[in-house]
């Protein structure tokens, strides 16, 4: 590869070219300073010969990144999209596009850093192909501070109307290496071609907050995020980037980096993926103290739970499209994802493989991911919860309106089969399948969910009847009391048509019970209603237990 002198195409009229000759900066010695006998080139007489445009007209804005110590001028209509690791720039009425990243080190020349820039381009933007061989560029008060080279890129995507140009600037200093893309329609780079050099040749690099961290010397990895790729039309390139074939020959490192909006996938999906994990064990543990008869609990478990599903997927293909996966591997993945102890066995692979590229990019992997290498933009987390909060909202709305419809049948009066006893409650009671027990015949219960209330009518016969009542009773009460995670609230003695009993009041959170049993003979009659904790005092739980009689 060979670096063309870079001669400007003027649209005004003609003036002295801003490049230095190719022999200021050839492939072999492009990070050595130009020869002493190069005669300076004259700068200018006015901004229109050098671009063929009035500047002024176009209301320059200088625009700056800490990060990458970079600052520029861009016509003034150009809006900045906001990114703390990169600079994006969009023209909204011509959609022309400029994208600038970098990164802090010190070992790559400039001829390397070309190669690594534009093997991205090629392997990850096949449809662009390079017009001519890269040329050398001089920008204004660059001396022999920066060095920068240029190449210029063309093609149609699938689905585009109109033919895309592409102009890189690859731009070394002692410590930084930045690169400044900007991409239009054809139509429209034709015309602005001379801007976009004048954008490259009042560029500068300044000390990066990155270097100035220490970042600059850092050799295992870029402080700031590393090479990036230039969209066409909304369209990107996806993995990462190797040096090129000179500097496999010299025994460099293989320098692999993924793009900055890949790089952000990645980090975007990794922590959606980790921080679903820790939410699913967080709702694993809920389930085991999740009161069902609150129903802003409830609501609240379903929201985590809506959260959890949309981290695992959208996670998921964050993860597909930092990686560049093609649209049958990742529905393969997908769909292998459901697949148990495979998925978790994928689960760590996606991961590792995800630290590894982010890592390359010089960003520190904690345990929930890499906030850092996340762009400024992405709002996957904000908007998981806001739309999980939306459908909660819209399962709230339905509730309500089911409890509002649901309407309690008129009170009746039951009796089993048997008809060995009556109670009245609103609705006839479903039997519920009932546990065997050594010593327990004719184990019957009947229960009834109606609105907020639970209703319930156990009763059974023992063999004998307990010689000592008073003990029977008290080990009747601690096997109920000891269900689940309930407290005794109250307890008194009664009696029921002159039957010895206890009556309990039991709690759990913001739920209540109260449980009456007694013995009659040698059957055991056991009558519960529970409800929120708010319906204690409920005329219908006394109106229960008072209608309760026997036959």
């Amino acid at each position: 590869m060979e670096f063309d002198p870079f001669a400007p195409k003027p649209q005004g009229r003609s003036g002295p070219s801003t490049s230095s000759p190719a022999s200021a900066l050839s492939l072999v010695d492009s990070d050595k300073p130009a020869a002493k006998k190069t005669e300076p080139v004259a700068p200018p007489s006015s901004q229109r010969e050098l671009t063929g445009h009035d500047i002024a007209n176009l209301n320059p804005k200088e625009f700056r990144n800490a990060n990458l110590g970079l600052e520029f001028y861009a016509p003034g209509s150009w809006r900045e999209v906001k990114n703390s690791r990169s600079l994006h720039l969009l023209d909204p009425v011509t959609d022309t596009r400029l994208e600038a990243n970098g990164f802090a080190r010190e070992d790559i020349s400039i001829e390397k850093w070309v190669g690594m820039r534009l093997h991205i381009i090629d392997k990850e933007m096949p449809h662009m192909k390079q017009v001519a061989k890269p040329t050398v560029f001089k920008g204004e008060n660059w001396g022999n501070r920066i060095q920068g080279i240029v190449a210029e890129y063309k093609g149609k995507q699938a689905g585009d109307e109109e033919e895309s140009h592409m102009l890189i600037c690859c731009l070394r200093t002692d410590s930084m290496l930045v690169s400044i893309a900007v991409t239009a329609k054809a139509s429209v780079f034709d015309i602005n071609r001379a801007v976009y050099n004048w954008i490259f040749s009042r560029s500068d690099i300044s000390m990066a907050m990155a270097a100035v961290s220490g970042g600059a010397k850092n050799n295992t990895g870029a402080s700031v995020s590393t090479s990036a790729r230039a969209r066409t039309g909304g369209a990107g390139g996806n993995g990462g980037s190797h040096s090129s074939a000179s500097s496999e020959q010299s025994g460099h490192h293989h320098y692999q980096s993924a793009g900055e909006h890949d790089v952000g996938r990645l980090a975007s999906g990794q922590r959606l993926l980790i921080l679903g994990i820790v939410f699913y064990f967080v709702l694993v543990g809920w389930t085991k103290s999740i009161d069902f008869g609150n129903r802003v609990e409830v609501l609240s478990f379903c929201c985590l739970g809506l959260m959890i599903i949309f981290m695992s997927i959208f996670g998921f293909f964050r993860l597909a499209g930092g990686f560049g996966w093609s649209g049958a591997k990742t529905l393969l993945m997908f769909v292998l994802s459901f697949v148990p102890l495979v998925n978790l066995i994928l689960m760590v692979v996606y991961n590792i493989k995800a630290t590894a590229r982010i890592k390359e990019d010089g960003y520190k992997v904690g345990l929930l991911g890499a906030r850092a290498a996340i762009p400024d933009d992405n709002h996957d987390l904000r908007n998981i919860f806001l739309v999980s909060l939306a459908l909660t909202a819209c399962l709230y709305v339905l509730s309500v309106k089911a409890f509002k419809a649901q309407k309690e049948d008129p009170i009746a009066e039951f009796s089993p089969p048997d008809h060995r006893y009556s109670i009245s409650m609103p609705g006839t009671p479903v039997e519920q399948a009932s546990p065997k027990a050594d010593g327990v015949f004719n184990n019957h219960t009947y229960s009834l969910r109606a609105g907020k209330m639970h209703y319930a009518i156990t009763s059974f016969d023992l063999a004998v009847r307990p010689a000592d009542t008073t003990y029977f009773l008290d080990t009747l009460r601690d096997g109920i009391a000891s269900q689940g995670k309930i407290k005794v609230t109250d307890e008194k003695t009664i009696r029921v048509e002159g039957n010895v009993g206890r009556s309990l009041m039991l709690s759990a959170k913001d739920a209540m019970k109260k449980v009456d049993f007694f013995l009659v003979g040698k059957t055991v009659y056991i009558i519960e209603a529970g409800a929120p904790g708010s319906e204690a005092n409920s005329p219908k739980i006394a109106a229960f237990f008072d209608s309760f009689h026997l036959n």
